[in-house]
């Protein structure tokens, strides 16, 4: 079996696609992994079950000492600025409640589907203690945490508080899936959603560039602790 110290959790391959590029996909089980020195990126689909799935699929593969649950996200505060990088050791269910930290760091909230202006607010005010939203990190988070593995969140934002996102999210799959063409019909005769969803493809693109920047580091960072006999821990 295969080892890599670090297993990056992503939903899909564009979040992370500056970091990929040139590295050939394996499939398995629904997962698709891409094998790098010193980690493999899992991507899993959108959602819990996708996200559940491909972080029992990677730690099963790949025996990881860290698990690292990244993505573009919402911001819930308004401090955080499209392409900012929120570090995160901990990640909240809002549906459950269940809180899965390991520090004071800012924690992440994961919901069930993508919210509008009016529900992200919703969320920020129940989950003050929150800087981001997202859909997958406290799966990742509940999977770490059975198999006693170390968990970190690292996102990008990519939609700020006062964003309206346009409707995307009844274009998910039952297995976590983007219906991109779907969605570009639906979008192709609403004309009222043509700047925003431009102006999300361009934030998503800017996040995607600093989310891989953060990761090459990360795994950088541990390649040299694994050479020198450090625990991965110390990331």
């Amino acid at each position: 079996m295969p080892h890599k110290p670090v297993a990056v959790v992503v939903a899909m391959r564009r979040e992370v696609a500056p970091l990929l590029r040139g590295v050939r996909a394996q499939k398995a089980d629904g997962v698709e992994f891409f094998e790098l020195e010193s980690a493999v990126v899992a991507v899993g689909g959108i959602g819990r079950a996708a996200a559940r799935r491909a972080t029992q699929a990677v730690v099963t593969k790949y025996a990881p000492g860290a698990i690292v649950s990244a993505g573009i996200a919402g911001a819930l505060s308004p401090v955080l600025k499209v392409g900012d990088i929120v570090y995160s050791r901990g990640a909240v269910d809002a549906v459950t409640g269940k809180v899965y930290s390991a520090g004071d760091d800012a924690l992440v909230v994961t919901v069930s589907s993508v919210n509008g202006l009016v529900e992200k607010k919703i969320i920020a005010e129940r989950w003050k203690f929150a800087d981001v939203v997202d859909m997958e990190a406290a799966a990742v988070a509940e999977v770490a945490e059975d198999r006693g593995i170390w968990f970190v969140a690292i996102k990008a934002i990519s939609d700020e508080l006062d964003f309206e996102m346009p409707p995307v999210g009844q274009f998910v799959d039952a297995s976590g899936r983007f219906e991109t063409l779907r969605f570009a019909t639906h979008i192709a005769v609403r004309p009222m959603w043509w700047s925003a969803v431009r102006q999300l493809s361009l934030n998503s693109k800017t996040a995607s560039v600093k989310l891989s920047e953060n990761l090459r580091h990360l795994i950088d960072q541990e390649s040299k602790a694994v050479s020198e006999g450090n625990s991965v821990g110390a990331l």
